[in-house]
């Protein structure tokens, strides 16, 4: 009568039962597989157990990341920004009067990293060609006075008056603004 063949957990060939070694953790053809078993297995254990640690703590980490002030804040500047392209489509260049084109910035008429208070005010910030944002110092002379025929010397002279105070935002803060531009974006796009 012929033995059962069982399947070595070493180097997964069958071998007769009886001819083979019996251990704990498993069925191995002879003493060499299960040293080689013995030696290889915890290695690629540590592995897969170090991939999976890296993988929780990937997901741990951008979790974290998601609630930091600067991603916070650079969501909140990313959808301002677009609200405005949104918002702008069509109309001149703020500084130039010029076609915007499908390719404009939303440039700042007091900039963004000096004037805390104010960064995230619509009024203040308008759709303007690459090359009077970038290359003009972001105005090329005529931003104020087509800002005011276009929002007012009133809401101009708000900008002016309130630029120098400052306001620290927290990540929440930033949340809420992303939220109120997203919002927004929302209600240009249904056309309310």
């Amino acid at each position: 009568m012929a033995n059962k063949k069982r399947r070595c957990t070493s180097c997964k060939k069958y071998k007769e039962a009886d001819k083979g070694i019996v251990a704990p953790i498993g069925f191995f053809c002879d003493n060499d597989c299960r040293y080689n078993y013995a030696t290889k297995k915890p290695i690629e254990l540590k592995k897969k157990t170090v991939k999976r640690i890296d993988a929780e703590f990937a997901v741990k980490k951008k979790e974290y990341n998601a609630n930091k002030l600067p991603t916070r804040k650079r969501a909140a500047k990313e959808v301002c920004h677009l609200y405005i392209r949104i918002r702008d489509k069509g109309k001149p260049c703020i500084c130039c009067g010029e076609p915007l084109g499908d390719s404009f910035h939303a440039g700042h008429f007091w900039e963004s990293g000096n004037f805390s208070f104010i960064r995230f005010n619509e009024d203040n910030i308008h759709g303007q060609k690459e090359s009077c944002n970038t290359f003009k110092g972001g105005d090329s002379g005529f931003y104020r006075r087509n800002l005011i025929e276009r929002i007012g010397a009133e809401r101009v002279k708000y900008l002016d008056d309130n630029r120098s105070n400052k306001i620290k935002l927290t990540a929440d803060d930033y949340r809420d603004i992303e939220a109120y531009f997203k919002d927004k974006i929302i209600k240009l796009n249904n056309g309310v």
